[in-house]
């Protein structure tokens, strides 16, 4: 008798989540099916729940859409609670469509798509909704474009945080090369001579662009409508230049406002006010610019050092028109292309009580209305 009460006890504990982990597995594979539904057909391979809960995947999923596009994805796996999850991971997502202007399809490959506690498992369908609810935290691990099996672009890793909800976010972007001539060679005939000449100054003749990029930024509080937005950051154009920014800025949110919800909807610029601040922004020269005065020298058929005299009497000329701060910023890029510097730095001094948005709107104006200093080094 006691066996038999033990074992009716252990296989009623084993039952207890069986309820909600069937309903989460249905509700994972309702919700892809009224995703895709109507657009093409859909199929699905297992979808299941974990035996103590927490993890609900649905295996081989196979789209085809009325437009001829395809789409696989190995797995999907919704962790935590199904109505908010902590994460949802795509793994070996493969997207194949055809293009207007290409003979063949374009493939892209990820093999790993990761979204940090999205709104809810399955995206929806309205795009503007899709944007709100999914990509305040997302990663994309090993990207790849391929057209008829040649590859045209990777990405080892993209990493987004939007999410201002623990005061930090930032972007950053990992190991992107093109491989440029491939590309050029599926434009339109006409517009791939001047691409190859861009592709050159770019690449030094490489024909492969390599970036890199990492911007973090933090937000300090300092009561309930002002605080300090902090960034800094540093994108890497191989074989060609490295441009930098340091912001430490006041800024006086809107009533009723918070930072937030202003970040996730990209009105921060519009909404915001500056309370003052500094602004740095910085170039280093790795090739790029003395390409360009090369490049420009042979378009106009004069030599380079003509071409760069040429360069500072245009500089002097907007000086006179925009301003001294003007006058040595061109000098200042004149001086990158000729070889006299190594980096540019220009340092601004943000005023108080200014809408971001109007800098945007006049920017020749910004000398006038910030303290700029211009420094070659």
């Amino acid at each position: 008798m006691r066996l038999s009460l033990l074992t009716a006890a252990l296989a009623a504990a084993l039952m207890l989540p069986a309820a909600p982990v069937l309903a989460d597995a249905e509700r994972l594979e309702a919700d892809l099916r009224a995703l895709f539904a109507g657009r093409g057909e859909l199929t699905l391979g297992e979808v299941s729940t974990s035996l103590l809960g927490g993890e609900t995947r649905a295996e081989e999923i196979r789209f085809t859409g009325h437009d001829g596009e395809r789409l696989w994805v190995e797995r999907y796996v919704v962790a935590g609670d199904y109505d908010a999850p902590d994460a949802v991971t795509l793994e070996g997502v493969r997207l194949e469509g055809e293009v207007e202007e290409l003979e063949a399809p374009l493939t892209i490959a990820v093999e790993e798509v990761a979204l940090d506690a999205p709104d809810r498992a399955v995206p929806p369908r309205d795009d503007e909704a899709l944007e709100e609810a999914w990509f305040d935290g997302v990663t994309l691990t090993s990207l790849a474009i391929d057209h008829r099996e040649e590859r045209l672009a990777r990405l080892e890793r993209l990493a987004l945080d939007n999410d201002f909800a623990d005061g930090e976010g930032g972007l950053w972007l990992d190991a992107l090369s093109l491989d440029l001539p491939r590309m050029i060679a599926l434009s339109p005939e006409e517009e791939r001579t001047r691409l190859r000449m861009a592709s050159n100054v770019l690449t030094d003749g490489s024909g492969e662009l390599r970036l890199d990029a990492a911007f973090d930024a933090r937000w300090e509080p300092e009561d309930e409508r002002e605080g300090r937005l902090v960034s800094d950051g540093e994108l890497t154009l191989r074989d060609g230049l490295v441009f930098g920014l340091d912001l430490d800025s006041l800024l006086v949110l809107p009533e009723e406002g918070d930072v937030t919800t202003l970040m996730a909807e990209g009105t921060l610029l519009e909404e915001a006010a500056l309370g003052g601040g500094r602004l740095e922004l910085r170039l280093a020269e790795r090739g790029l610019f003395d390409r360009l005065a090369t490049l420009g020298a042979t378009m106009e058929g004069i030599s380079k050092a003509q071409y760069l005299e040429q360069a500072r009497t245009q500089a002097e000329g907007f000086g006179m028109m925009f301003g001294p701060q003007v006058r040595d910023l061109l000098n200042g890029l004149v001086d990158l292309m000729a070889g006299g510097a190594e980096s540019l730095v220009v340092t601004l001094d943000l005023p108080a009580e200014e809408r971001l948005e109007r800098f945007a709107e006049d920017p020749l104006a910004l000398p006038e209305r910030f303290a700029m200093r211009v420094e070659t080094r």
